[in-house]
């Protein structure tokens, strides 16, 4: 009898002493999801990514490019390991079509348009009409803007406008829209950079201001990147790319887009 008791009483602090373990250790730990993003987003991603492991315990590594690059870099077949893309619409209408996403996992992540942008204390552009940023950008010491789908678009309007000619070397096209708001924020003279306001959002918090939104191109030149996710076929962990994907398309993911220039 005395035995049997024992026995009982082992067990029972067996199952205790795993309970006490299981609560130490937190939520059980889910696949982590690799996503590789466009960089109109780093912002607001990376704050979803953080709420997401806190929630989940699931850990989300994110590699932030350029939509053009992306693109190359699909082209190229180098993806290898993302389980989450979040990229403009085209893009992702191609990896569905190429079937390399999984095309009922797709979600509207929303839109973003191009903004303007000076240092502190520089002269600030006329953004009410297309004639006026037109003049301003004429009397710019520089106009500055990526190789993303910003900058793609921003060389179009130029060239739309006719100021490509007029400017010449005065138009400066850098690798990033970071790269942009760095040499904006370094500038001493009269310098206009354009790219998606989202990432000059960010630049304006990140510089205590040093960077400033003076708002978005006039509403008859405007124009706004679709972004959308979606999981892909080579991911690792499919039910958990599944997983993240979705919270992208939720409430409390759109306030923190919404916050940060984004529109739906």
């Amino acid at each position: 009898m005395i035995r049997k008791r024992l026995f009982v009483i082992a067990a029972l602090s067996a199952v205790v002493a795993a309970g006490v373990s299981s609560i130490a250790q937190g939520p059980r730990q889910i696949g982590a999801v690799s996503v590789l993003a466009t960089n109109a987003i780093v912002g607001p991603l990376t704050a979803i990514a953080d709420e997401h492991k806190k929630q989940t315990a699931q850990q989300v590594n994110v590699e932030f490019d350029t939509s053009t690059s992306i693109n190359r870099r699909f082209a190229a077949g180098t993806l290898t390991g993302v389980d989450v893309l979040v990229a403009a619409n085209n893009t992702i209408d191609q990896a569905i079509k190429d079937g390399k996403a999984i095309a009922d996992t797709r979600v509207h992540v929303g839109k973003v348009g191009v903004g303007v942008a000076i240092r502190r204390g520089a002269h600030r552009p006329d953004v009410a009409s297309a004639d006026g940023l037109k003049a301003s950008l004429l009397q710019a010491d520089a106009v500055v803007y990526s190789q993303g789908a910003s900058g793609v678009y921003v060389q179009t309007l130029l060239q739309k406008l006719g100021l490509m000619e007029q400017l010449k070397s005065r138009a400066v096209q850098l690798a990033t829209g970071a790269d942009m708001v760095e040499r904006i924020q370094k500038s001493r003279g009269n310098e206009i950079g354009m790219t998606q306001i989202s990432e000059v959002i960010r630049a304006q918090e990140e510089t205590g201001g040093a960077v400033v939104l003076v708002g978005p191109l006039p509403a008859a030149i405007q124009n706004f990147t679709i972004f959308d996710a979606v999981a892909l076929r080579t991911s690792a962990s499919p039910d958990s790319a599944r997983v993240f994907v979705r919270r992208l398309a939720t409430p409390a993911a759109r306030k923190i887009l919404a916050a940060n220039g984004w529109d739906f």
